[in-house]
């Protein structure tokens, strides 16, 4: 499996980060972590009603939290890096560029699809055909588009998203192969977390948005906490 080298519902656990170079990420102030832990809060939010919404099922979400996470360690919030998921990966693009990406543990897709196309027989993960994999990157591209509109409304600066890529895989092989080249730059992420919480049945989704390390410099400075 490989994600393009330039640079993801009704779930537990779904989570945002943001890389910068190490030595600045180590030395963030609370006041920093606590506009970012908000940013993805407000984004979050906006994706946990479009996910209500489109599913029409009740969505709760928890309060996020701010932390720094080596890269290794990235792997361990989707159940460590042999957890077979399904990944979305989007590029985020305008004035603040980074990537997205959702990661989805297989079980949960099979549940998410038998949700959304009740009498179809779903296939296994790795036989997904045209219509589960199009409806799969429909989903992406609602969350991205969600996530990333709540950003824009809050900054005031534009954010798109590309058309989304898919693959199953590893979650390890699956992180390495998207966040490889951050580690020229830095061993840590700068990660925001929040839980969304569905009460019909235990599924999960991981998010992650990961800016241009110039964007973050910027996200800071628009947060007026530079």
């Amino acid at each position: 499996m490989q994600f393009p080298s330039p640079l993801f519902i009704m779930a537990r656990n779904s989570i945002s980060v943001w890389e910068y170079a190490m030595e600045d990420v180590l030395q963030l102030t609370k006041d920093q972590l606590d506009a970012l832990r908000e940013l993805g809060n407000i984004g979050s939010g906006n994706a946990a009603t479009a996910l209500a919404q489109f599913l029409n099922r009740k969505i709760d979400m928890d309060v996020p939290m701010a932390k720094i996470l080596p890269l290794d360690q990235v792997s361990g919030l989707v159940g460590g890096p042999e957890q077979q998921v399904m990944g979305i990966f989007l590029k985020v693009m305008g004035q603040l560029s980074g990537r997205f990406i959702l990661l989805i543990p297989t079980n949960t897709a099979v549940k998410l699809l038998q949700a959304l196309m009740p009498g179809f027989e779903v296939a296994t993960p790795g036989k997904f055909g045209d219509m589960e994999t199009s409806c799969m990157r429909e989903i992406g591209n609602i969350l991205a588009g969600s996530f990333l509109n709540a950003l824009s409304v809050l900054t005031r600066v534009p954010m798109l998203n590309s058309l989304p890529s898919m693959a199953i895989d590893m979650a390890g092989a699956l992180l390495d192969t998207v966040i490889s080249d951050m580690a020229a730059v830095s061993d840590h992420v700068l990660m925001i977390e929040t839980s969304f919480v569905e009460s019909q049945e235990n599924l999960r989704i991981h998010i992650f948005l990961l800016p241009d390390p110039a964007s973050l410099d910027r996200l800071l400075e628009i947060l007026g906490v530079k």
